[in-house]
């Protein structure tokens, strides 16, 4: 079994899971810390560095906050820091063409990462730079074993630290992923210009409580820039917390 099968496995077992542990367990007050994971794992780790910093190096970040987000990435069961960075890289190269690694056009197989670019799509490039990261390396080699140390030691000390805290984020990362795939490929308003479908969606911005990459239109015509939003209506939130974090001085 390959890598990514085993990830698409791990994250049906987190879906079933997460979902029998809040049947299970229900206690709202707990989806306090489902958000503070949104937060770490999904915000920070997946779309300010994974996306906006690895994939497009649109700003600079201090060697702790790198290493730390890296971390924080693992936890979001989008695979690797290296594998989803080239991918993304291929993405826009190929974005809504028959080589883009996961097109709106195939619906529900993208939004299940059933596409055969998710796992063979990769930007050789941005794979041999990356390479060059030990930090990433490490974790992609042993990117199983982080992530069930830390969720095993999770689940002894609390069943619902683990449902809460890991579970249900990757739920509702993966659901927020397949909006951005297909529905901002699809439907929407457009500020730019594109040689492909991508859009604008105050809607999709909203379920992904203001992530801001739902602007994909802007992101995909201004991709070096790590500020997605143009408009006041617009709101980017990961774009202020990476203003907290980046280097200053470079600004785009």
């Amino acid at each position: 079994m390959s890598e990514f099968s085993k990830l698409r496995l791990l994250i049906l077992l987190v879906h079933v899971a997460g979902i029998a542990g809040v049947i299970a367990y229900w206690d709202p007050a707990w989806l306090a810390l489902t958000l503070i994971a949104v937060v770490l794992f999904t915000w920070l780790g997946q779309e300010a560095y994974c996306h906006r910093y690895l994939a497009h190096r649109s700003y600079e970040l201090a060697w702790l906050w790198q290493k730390m987000f890296a971390c924080l990435s693992i936890f979001n069961l989008f695979g690797s820091p290296i594998g989803i960075a080239s991918t993304h890289v291929n993405h826009h190269r190929h974005s809504d063409s028959p080589f883009d690694p996961h097109p709106a056009s195939a619906g529900w197989r993208t939004w299940l990462w059933l596409t055969p670019g998710f796992e063979q799509s990769r930007s050789v490039g941005t794979v041999k730079r990356l390479m060059q990261d030990g930090w990433l390396v490490f974790i992609q080699r042993h990117y199983f074993r982080i992530y069930f140390s830390v969720v095993g030691v999770a689940s002894l000390i609390d069943i619902r630290i683990a449902i809460y805290g890991f579970f249900v984020p990757v739920i509702y990362a993966f659901f927020c992923n397949g909006v951005v795939n297909v529905i901002c490929h699809r439907f929407g308003y457009k500020l730019f210009q594109t040689n492909d479908d991508s859009k604008n969606n105050l809607i999709a911005n909203l379920i992904l409580l203001g992530n801001g990459v739902a602007f994909h239109n802007t992101h995909h015509a201004c991709p070096s820039d790590y500020r997605i939003s143009r408009r006041w209506y617009e709101i980017d939130v990961v774009a202020l917390l990476i203003d907290l974090f980046r280097r200053k001085g470079r600004s785009n």
